[in-house]
């Protein structure tokens, strides 16, 4: 039997094609991944940008308690 990938010769009853790697057998196949819609990759950028936000509003309020912190002589 031809392997569909590369079309090498394989046996069979092969699960896996021993010269490309792949998986003949479709019982060992991983699902493929639903393609994304432009409004799906434009809402996960979104979040992306709401977390980083979110984390930089966090480090920023500890530098001005620190800041406040030493200013005040806590730290001396």
């Amino acid at each position: 039997m031809l392997c569909p990938y590369c079309k090498g010769e394989i046996p069979d009853d092969a699960k896996k094609c021993m010269n490309c790697g792949e998986w003949v057998d479709p019982a060992y196949r991983k699902p493929k991944k639903e393609e994304q819609g432009f409004f799906s990759a434009v809402s996960e950028t979104i979040l992306n940008v709401m977390w980083f936000a979110f984390v930089l509003a966090i480090a920023a309020i500890a530098v001005i308690l620190f800041m406040q912190a030493n200013s005040n002589g806590l730290f001396d």
